[in-house]
């Protein structure tokens, strides 16, 4: 549920903070208050366009944002969770900046969020109907849904939707099998070669490495060789002399304790020189030059990067070349017998897959004749007699489909065979056509109203929007509209622009939207009415700005003879 909506710099909105009730809120106001702009700043936080001049003129940013409320394993909470969103004390707040240059960003509980998330959220989280780009009913691909929720049949179609993404993984590994025996052979021959190559070579891990330091080492030998040498013949009569200058000041720390250190510190240097020349003469005694050897090494350097330009860019990669060839040699050697299981496989579940989705058809056509009764119900008391609601059910041919109704071959979707699209005829004699093309505004929101009421109390957006829904009537039809708003408030919550007294009349709350002219700037303003100001309103709404007694006392018995009431 919408708790509030809090409007910074959007449009004619400076600063404007609304809290929304359960049940039925209507929004009215003199045209060009600013009712629908605040019905754009709600469409922004769930997934709608933005654009530079949707920014209050002189502003660097406009800013909106929604607090909703969300029961633990409703499918907004779901969806965030799956996002890595936590939302903690069943709240979610969705906040979206728009700045002077056009850029728009989204925060979903302070987490920065893409259009995605948001768009899909959004739709979890509220429904907007009135002559908006985001009318649900004008997305066709939601008609199947809207059936299957009217008729129960969710679950079925979550079993057949199962099958068809088997169906799928296992069609896709047989076509990595479809391979004719030339082919077959050619691949075959590749990877056998590549195989006892790089079997041939035995190589090891970090073995390439070591083969470079070697060769630098045998290639520079002669350099190397003859520094060790100079070294040690340097140093051994450096030690003797550095020992007898130890021992000489050795006796003279006897008669002056300061020498004594110093003496010490030659005859440790003494020992590392020592040290140091035993380890050279040790490197002499262990390296001996051969060529042969240098030659064999720079051989085996040249087959490991003949190797990589083959098969990888290192030891590991060529490795794992290896091992691959290996896995889809193995493959192909035994993929006649997996092609064979696998079409088994696929025929079993084309089969069973086929008797679902007719079956699942049948139901679909019968409840949908159920559905457009029970619309045309509403439609009739919504002040729409004459209108024709149709559930148009078709199947689409694919020659290359497996399931047939009637000899001819149909596609198969994820959803089962059908293809769902609400035709509706709002004249007696007119061909029913796609609601696109047919029906307005204000028809388009009490054909959702309607449809509404006949999916009441399922799973659905706990919040619903109507704007514009008084569009074109008056009257007995008003107060229709208005009580059937007041029916589906009783399991949604439901937000209504309208500027007609009747539906006004039969709101739990009501919010004024008004606008004024201060400092040379029109600002948008709202307050919600207590019971007299509320009077005022609907006095206002039935006989324009001239206020009478007559028509505060017609107000009052609207309110009055509201259901509940």
């Amino acid at each position: 549920m919408l708790e509030s909506l809090n409007i910074r710099n959007f449009a004619l909105i400076e600063d404007l903070s609304i809290d929304f009730g359960r049940g039925f809120n209507v929004l009215s106001g003199e045209t060009g208050a600013g009712k629908s702009i605040i019905i754009g700043a709600l469409g922004l936080i769930l997934g709608g366009k933005s654009s530079s001049e949707m920014v209050r003129t002189g502003a660097d940013m406009a800013s909106i944002e929604g607090l909703f409320s969300v029961s633990p394993d409703s499918p907004p909470v779901q969806l965030l969770a799956a996002t890595g969103i936590d939302t903690p004390s069943g709240e979610l707040v969705i906040r979206r900046t728009v700045s002077a240059d056009g850029k728009s960003r989204c925060f979903v509980n302070g987490v920065l969020s893409n259009m995605t998330v948001l768009s899909e959220l959004g739709a979890l989280l509220v429904d907007i109907h009135g002559q908006h780009e985001n009318q649900s009913l004008l997305r066709i691909s939601l008609h199947l849904g809207l059936l299957d929720e009217f008729a129960g049949l969710s679950g079925r179609v979550d079993e057949i939707r199962g099958i068809s993404r088997d169906l799928a993984r296992l069609e896709e590994q047989l076509a990595a099998l479809a391979m004719d025996d030339r082919e077959k052979a050619r691949r075959l021959e590749l990877n056998g070669h590549a195989i006892h190559e790089i079997d041939g070579a035995g190589l090891k891990e970090n073995e390439e490495g070591e083969l470079e330091e070697e060769s630098r080492l045998l290639a520079n030998f002669e350099k190397i060789h003859s520094a060790v040498e100079s070294a040690c013949d340097a140093l051994v009569p450096a030690a003797g002399e550095v020992r007898s200058a130890a021992v000489g000041l050795e006796s003279a720390g006897e008669h002056d304790s300061r020498l004594a250190g110093l003496a010490e510190r030659i005859r440790d240097a003494y020992y590392s020189l020592e040290d140091v020349t035993d380890e050279l003469r040790a490197w002499r005694g262990r390296i001996d030059f051969s060529p042969e050897r240098l030659e064999e090494v720079n051989e085996r350097i040249s087959l490991i990067q003949s190797l990589k330009r083959k098969y990888g860019e290192s030891v590991t990669q060529i490795l794992a070349f290896r091992d691959k060839a290996a896995e889809e040699n193995e493959s192909i050697q035994t993929s006649d017998q997996r092609r064979a299981e696998l079409a088994g496989e696929i025929a079993t579940l084309q089969k069973r897959a086929a008797q679902m989705a007719l079956a699942l058809s049948q139901e679909r056509q019968k409840r949908a004749r159920e559905m457009e009764t029970r619309v045309m119900e509403e439609l009739a008391f919504l002040g729409m007699a004459r209108t024709v609601f149709k559930v148009d059910i078709r199947y689409v041919r694919d020659s290359e489909g497996f399931v047939e109704v009637r000899g001819e071959r149909i596609r198969l979707f994820e959803t089962g065979v059908d293809y769902v699209e609400f035709l509706v005829s709002p004249n007696p004699g007119e061909e029913a056509r796609p609601l696109r093309k047919i029906a307005s505004g204000g028809e388009m929101s009490r054909i959702m109203l309607a449809m509404k009421s006949v999916l009441s109390g399922r799973n659905d957006c706990e919040t619903l929007v109507f704007d514009e829904v008084d569009a074109g009537i008056g009257g007995v039809t008003a107060s229709a509209v208005g009580k059937k708003l007041r029916q589906v408030s009783e399991g949604h919550q439901v937000l209504c622009i309208t500027h007609l007294p009747q539906i006004a009349a039969m709101a739990d709350q009501h919010i004024m939207v008004s606008k004024s002219i201060a400092d040379g700037r029109t600002r948008t303003q709202i307050r919600h009415l207590a019971h007299d100001e509320r009077l005022a309103e609907l006095a206002r709404m039935l006989g324009g700005e001239a206020v009478s007694e007559t028509t505060l006392q017609q107000a009052r018995e609207m309110i009055e003879m509201g259901p509940g009431r």
